[in-house]
């Protein structure tokens, strides 16, 4: 089993930990925590959530010549992933680092890569775990970050987790 040195999140896992407010859950269960520098200085980041991301994550670069290659590679082989997506997927191969997003491509490229990840949902079943949060508590979170943050999950996938958190 290869030992991970913490996670890094792409913007999905930020805006919806910036929504959800659980940053002290996430730090003791999955410090240290990373931002790709590049996500950063996106203008893609509202202010409040840059901000966040500054108190929260430690940002990384790409820095070494095979992160670099990788974050080439991705670029050619998904060329619809993001500039900070493919840094963030980059360092995480790299660095040996967790990978929380709920992004498809990105997912789909952690899996082609055989880098782990985690996602919003899987997250919010091990505050239920770790007793954290009760299962009415995280569904409620989930439903939150649908309703009010607009975030898509599709019906299935949200059905199968509530049923998951039951067993």
């Amino acid at each position: 089993m290869q030992l991970l040195n913490g996670t890094i999140l792409d913007a999905t896992a930020l805006i919806d930990f910036c929504y959800l407010n659980e940053w002290g859950w996430l730090q003791q269960h999955y410090s240290p925590l990373y931002i790709a520098q590049e996500l950063l200085d996106s203008d893609q980041l509202e202010i409040p959530t840059r901000q966040t991301a500054h108190q929260y994550l430690t940002p990384l670069n790409l820095s070494t010549e095979e992160m670099f290659a990788s974050f080439l590679e991705f670029g050619v082989k998904t060329p619809l992933l993001s500039v900070a997506d493919r840094s963030t997927i980059a360092i995480a191969r790299h660095q040996l680092l967790i990978c929380a997003s709920d992004d498809g491509l990105v997912i789909e490229t952690c899996k082609a890569y055989n880098i782990a990840y985690t996602r919003t949902l899987r997250l919010l079943g091990e505050m239920v775990d770790t007793e954290h949060k009760t299962v009415i508590e995280v569904m409620a979170m989930a439903d939150n970050l649908i309703l009010e943050r607009g975030k898509h999950i599709s019906p299935k996938i949200l059905t199968d987790w509530k049923t998951s958190l039951h067993q």
